[in-house]
């Protein structure tokens, strides 16, 4: 049979209900500060993504900008080599 000597020795071991209650509510709050803390790492990823995607794309319509100037060099050049070539075929 169960003593109260007994009780009271799994009381000490056991966390009673109070204690239980307690825990949780404390885990409750670490896990509302650990999402709070996802939320605002997630919000700093964000600012940051965006912020490379503006310059991904200032960057893109610089090389744009650069490969028209290099192709109508290009054709530039064309132009004037094909005109020497016709000329030099035709003295």
């Amino acid at each position: 049979m169960i003593t109260d000597a007994d009780i009271k020795k799994m009381k000490v071991i056991f966390a009673t209900k109070e204690e239980l209650k307690s825990i949780d509510s404390k885990m409750d709050r670490g896990f509302i500060e650990i999402i709070n803390f996802i939320g605002e790492v997630k919000e700093d990823i964000m600012n940051e993504l965006n912020n490379f995607r503006s310059e991904f794309n200032e960057f893109r319509v610089e090389m744009r900008d650069i490969n028209r100037n290099n192709q109508s060099t290009l054709n530039n050049h064309e132009t004037r080599i094909t005109h020497l070539e016709y000329v030099t075929k035709s003295s």
